[in-house]
């Protein structure tokens, strides 16, 4: 069962991301303090963390390359746009949620992960046949 770390302070919103999770078959944990959260991230297939979970954030963008490539990234944001490319790609995040769309989650998940599908399968079978 893949491993969901849910970095947010506001519980109603881990909740929301919870229960979504859990029905998609995911593991979920979830934390409210970047540093409880820094020991869970490592094993992780996907994490969501709201912008001030910092040191998560520093800590994801300093993993080697075919480590972080395994791991969904989504960044939680009250201004940024949801699925705004740029600003993703400048945050070090594979996608963006803005708050105000949470309880539309379970849709962006859904198109989020199947473009995570689409961007890293060449990557990751080039990967498996160059180096296996």
């Amino acid at each position: 069962m893949p491993k969901a770390v849910i970095c947010e302070a506001n519980q109603e919103v881990q909740r929301v991301l919870t229960d979504y999770l859990k029905s998609a078959g995911f593991e979920c944990v979830g934390f409210s303090d970047s540093k409880e959260a820094l020991n869970s991230i490592e094993d992780a297939s996907l994490i969501i963390a709201g912008e001030q979970f910092n040191e998560i954030f520093e800590t994801i963008s300093s993993l080697p390359m075919y480590q972080r490539r395994d791991i969904i990234v989504i960044l939680l944001s009250d201004s940024i746009p949801t699925m705004d490319r740029i600003s993703a790609f400048a945050k070090g995040v594979d996608f963006v949620v803005n708050l105000k769309e949470i309880n539309n989650f379970p849709a962006i998940f859904k198109r989020a992960y199947a473009e995570y599908q689409r961007t890293y399968r060449l990557f990751k079978e080039t990967l498996a046949k160059s180096f296996y």
